[in-house]
């Protein structure tokens, strides 16, 4: 309760008492009464914020987004609380200082992107003032921040120490009371595309993934599937604030391999996929592979008894079974299609040629992922 509540409940709890006391009404329904007072009179008194982050003594702490920038920041609540020049966040054992932005209502730091997404990857992260340090929970920080492409839920996240790089995509790891062979989350290593060699070569991706996490302390985040069918554990892996699927995709050590439901990053990556065709780099660096989309269209595509998919519901739709749009209109270097996501942004105005149940029958029949 605000200050002087308190006080104002005592006395209005004395009146009360004098009422009931005076009144014929049975003790039951004296207590009815009573708690519907109480709860509606706490009502009134409570004009707190459902984002706050910490109820301990001290200066209040809330999070929150600025409606006209977009901004995320953290607010020390008005009221006497002191308004400090800078404070200090720390999340998973980095530590860096916010800088007050206004104080007209209360102090008010805002973050950067780069923050916030870091807080929303941490584990843990907390929030040091001169006289206090408070604790931001995960699921306080993804109720209030995550976007709406994202469920407000916050993923499940493990932390383990890596004891063996397995290949360019997939780690064992050793989680305190069991281990567990982690598949990354959206990208496929290939190996097997370059030719065996003793000598490391531009995007190996079994080097590239050593170097990245080597007996490397990780932290897991889980998507909505959490195994394959092989049981292998999915996840984003991080080594500090570092997503490691997102840095071979960059480094052209691995390309994107998406797969419903696990569809967290997949903007990211394929984002970095064609950064990574564009300057050829890793996978890419051959001129013979294709970069980014051209208008030469090439030979008609053979049809053959062993091609996947099924043919569009008219020209638009895609039966429920198959929903990945095949476009055989829109073509890459090198003669393979483009393969849409339900999610994707260019989905709805897609004209289907092919319908496709997964990834690896749109792949199957030589399409790609749609850049957008």
């Amino acid at each position: 309760m605000k200050e002087g509540a308190g006080e104002r409940f005592t006395a209005f709890r004395l009146r009360f008492d004098s009422v009931i006391q005076r009144s014929p009404l049975t003790p039951v329904v004296s207590l009815f009464v009573l708690l519907l007072t109480v709860s509606a009179f706490l009502c009134l008194t409570s004009t707190e914020a459902g984002s706050q982050a910490s109820a301990s003594p001290g200066p209040r702490v809330f999070l929150g987004t600025d409606s006209r920038s977009g901004n995320r920041y953290i607010r020390l609540a008005a009221g006497g609380a002191a308004v400090y020049p800078t404070v200090d966040l720390s999340c998973d054992g980095r530590r860096w200082t916010l800088t007050l932005t206004r104080s007209e209502d209360g102090a008010v730091y805002e973050l950067s992107r780069d923050d916030v997404e870091l807080m929303l990857n941490a584990v843990e992260c907390r929030l040091f003032l001169p006289d206090q340090e408070v604790a931001l929970s995960r699921q306080q920080l993804w109720g209030v921040w995550a976007g709406p492409a994202h469920s407000p839920d916050a993923p499940h996240v493990l932390v383990g120490q890596v004891v063996d790089v397995i290949d360019g995509n997939t780690i064992l790891v050793n989680l305190g009371e069991r281990s567990e062979t982690v598949r990354y989350i959206g990208i496929s290593s290939q190996e097997k595309r370059r030719p065996p060699s003793p000598e490391a070569v531009p995007g190996d991706a079994v080097q590239a993934n050593r170097q990245l996490v080597e007996r490397q302390q990780i932290r897991m985040e889980l998507d909505t599937l959490e195994r394959d069918r092989d049981g292998r554990l999915l996840a984003y892996v991080y080594v500090a604030d570092k997503m490691v699927n997102a840095e071979l995709v960059r480094r052209g050590s691995a390309e994107v391999m998406t797969i419903v439901p696990n569809v967290r990053h997949r903007d990211l990556l394929v984002t970095l996929e064609q950064e990574a065709r564009d300057n050829r780099r890793g996978l890419w660096a051959d001129p013979s592979e294709p970069t980014t989309p051209t208008t030469v269209e090439p030979a008609p595509r053979q049809v053959t008894e062993a091609r996947r998919g099924v043919p569009p519901e008219g020209a638009w739709g895609c039966p429920a079974p198959q929903p990945i749009k095949g476009q055989y209109t829109t073509y890459t270097g090198g003669g393979r299609c483009v393969y849409h996501m339900p999610d994707g942004d260019r989905y709805s105005a897609t004209k289907a040629d092919r319908c496709y149940a997964t990834v690896e029958e749109a792949r199957h029949d030589g399409c790609v992922a749609s850049r957008r």
